[in-house]
């Protein structure tokens, strides 16, 4: 009986977590999967790159660059969660706000749409 009741309540937990899980999925987030670089002299991002999701999939790709100070970043729009160019995906050009602070989590409708997601 004790098995029969540990089984349960383990079934019970594998469906919260998977409803939590699908419930974020369907938040709009940017996560820094590589570290972005602040250079102070000219106060802005000038390496690094960010993941921007929608729907539990990768929406875009941000590039700050190598290092120079030029406020300027290459974004990946990929397709269907694919971000190689082989697979559809395509490159911009983007200028971005130096002074923009940077927080990784959920992002508002405001930044998903200036973004593109």
């Amino acid at each position: 009986m004790n098995t029969f009741k540990s089984l349960i309540q383990l079934c019970f937990i594998i469906i919260i977590v998977t409803a939590c899980s699908k419930k974020e999925c369907t938040l709009k987030s940017k996560y820094i999967y590589e570290p972005l670089v602040f250079d102070e002299v000219c106060n802005c991002i000038v390496a690094g790159k960010v993941k921007y999701l929608k729907d539990c999939e990768t929406a875009v790709l941000v590039d700050y660059g190598n290092g120079t100070c030029d406020n300027i970043a290459t974004k990946t729009i990929c397709i269907n969660g694919k971000c190689e160019l082989s697979a559809g995906a395509y490159n911009e050009e983007i200028q971005f706000e130096c002074q923009e602070s940077f927080i990784e989590g959920p992002i508002t409708e405001e930044e998903a749409t200036r973004i593109g997601i």
